[in-house]
């Protein structure tokens, strides 16, 4: 007589146990991706006809959103960063401020697209190079006492060392983004999966992993805002 199947028998019919965690962070990146897609796409449009209308300004806020919605293939980034490129060497002349606005805003919007890489280093690099005698130039024509007279150089040295700072990410900083971003997805996961019994019951390992989630929550939002 065939012996009754026990829950252990069961449950070793189904999924191995870490594909759990696996399928949750590979749907999470899945909708974080799809929806930075979206945005990026949405916030480059409403940009493109802002500058179409001639609302500069509003323009390269929205073109900075479009670059801070990253994804490696996001079809619209490099559209964006070059849009606000264009816009900063075009109106460096005339209008050193929007200049400046366009410049800046592609160097923050790519900064906060950094994760485990920087998008676009190179374009971070230009913008940290031409905004101080931009911004000096800004200073000038709005009688900033620091731009005028002895103190000018020493000002221009200041902006220029204030935009030197590397704004690349190391290899711990990453490591640490990678590793906080898997125990925290991971934690949620077990703590659901083995931190309940069958009858319902929370278990005392449901809070250990809860607490490792905690941990990697706290590692990855650490690390992304040192980093």
């Amino acid at each position: 007589m065939t012996e009754p199947a026990t829950q252990a028998d069961v449950a070793g019919r189904g999924w191995p146990s870490w594909l759990w965690p696996a399928l949750a962070v590979t749907v999470i990146l899945a909708s974080l991706a799809v929806r930075s897609t979206i945005e990026q796409r949405q916030s480059y449009a409403r940009a493109v006809a802002l500058e179409t209308a001639g609302d500069l300004w509003r323009a390269v806020d929205e073109y900075r959103w479009a670059l801070r919605w990253y994804t490696p293939w996001g079809p619209d980034h490099g559209d964006a960063a070059q849009a606000l490129r264009d816009l900063g060497h075009r109106h460096a002349a005339a209008d050193p401020e929007l200049a400046v606005q366009a410049l800046d805003n592609l160097r923050s919007g790519l900064i906060a697209g950094r994760s485990l890489w920087q998008p676009r280093a190179d374009l971070v690099a230009m913008c940290s190079e031409q905004l101080p005698p931009l911004l000096l130039r800004v200073a000038e024509r709005r009688g900033d006492p620091r731009a005028v007279g002895p103190a000018k150089t020493a000002f221009l040295a200041q902006l220029t060392a204030a935009y030197a700072r590397p704004v690349g990410v190391g290899p711990l900083t990453s490591a640490a983004v990678a590793l906080g971003f898997v125990l925290w997805i991971t934690g949620i996961v077990l703590a659901v999966r083995r931190g309940v019994d069958a009858a319902g019951r929370w278990l005392p390992s449901g809070w250990r992993w809860l607490g490792a989630s905690t941990t990697g929550f706290a590692v990855w939002a650490l690390a992304m805002w040192l980093g």
